[in-house]
């Protein structure tokens, strides 16, 4: 039984020094992250022309940084914001043509929580 929990203190120690923890799902529910790094993206369907998607919400942050960007269907960033240490509200919001936008997330050691919602018009 020692040997269990010894194993599973070593496997979430090595989590948080490599890729961070991360408790929820950006864009679904308040995202809780402890030292989290590396990058996610989340796509977004826009199917009509002169319709907006996006995400708002906010970010509050401990410690490191998080970086989100929003990408048009032909690559061009059209929104982007950085979350420092401190609370701040989020808005990315494109609009234009139909196709896929994505929502690209970096984190640089970031502890905090993240909260954002889809919104479309």
């Amino acid at each position: 039984m020692r040997f269990l929990l010894l194993a599973l203190v070593a496997a979430v120690a090595l989590l948080y020094f490599t890729f961070g923890l991360r408790l929820g799902y950006v864009t679904l529910t308040p995202t809780h992250l402890l030292n989290a790094q590396g990058q996610n993206s989340y796509a977004y369907s826009l199917f009509e022309d002169g319709k907006s998607v996006g995400v708002r919400g906010t970010c509050t942050v401990s410690s490191g940084r998080a970086t989100l960007r929003l990408v048009d269907p032909s690559g061009t960033q059209v929104a982007g914001q950085e979350c420092p240490p401190g609370r701040w509200s989020v808005s990315l919001v494109g609009s234009g043509h139909p196709g896929v936008y994505r929502l690209f997330v970096e984190f640089n050691h970031y502890t905090g929580t993240l909260d954002l919602d889809e919104v479309r018009d």
